[in-house]
């Protein structure tokens, strides 16, 4: 997997040569899980029914971080190389809200043995 680089502000930068940075294989895929949970959903034009409903979740008068996990597993569940979520926790303290999970990734191609790799925000 490829896909564009980003920082830790979420901007693309360029690499070495001039270009745009790529992230490949693993990074790729983290960048990609991260870029999925963050997408508010309506905030994309080509698809306005994806993302997770943030307000709805977490930052409404009565926060349901049940939901915000059922919506985050079905997110992450669109990426191909993820082949399983094995574990989530979410907590919501003073609004701010922090997940971490463990996730089971398909191999890279020139790896393949299944990769594990923790993702967090």
């Amino acid at each position: 997997m490829m896909t564009f680089d980003v920082s830790e502000n979420n901007d693309l930068f360029t690499g070495g040569n001039g270009n745009l940075a790529i992230a490949r294989d693993e990074q790729a895929v983290k960048n990609s899980c991260a870029q999925y949970i963050k997408a508010l959903r309506g905030e994309m034009l080509h698809k306005q029914d994806k993302g997770i409903p943030y307000w709805k979740t977490t930052f409404g008068r009565q926060a349901d971080l049940p939901v915000f996990e059922t919506a985050f597993r079905e997110r992450i569940g669109e990426i191909p190389q993820v082949t399983e979520v094995i574990s989530f926790t979410a907590t919501l303290k003073d609004n701010n809200l922090s997940y971490t999970c463990l996730l089971y990734t398909s191999p890279s191609p020139r790896d393949r043995q299944k990769s594990r790799m923790p993702s967090s925000a």
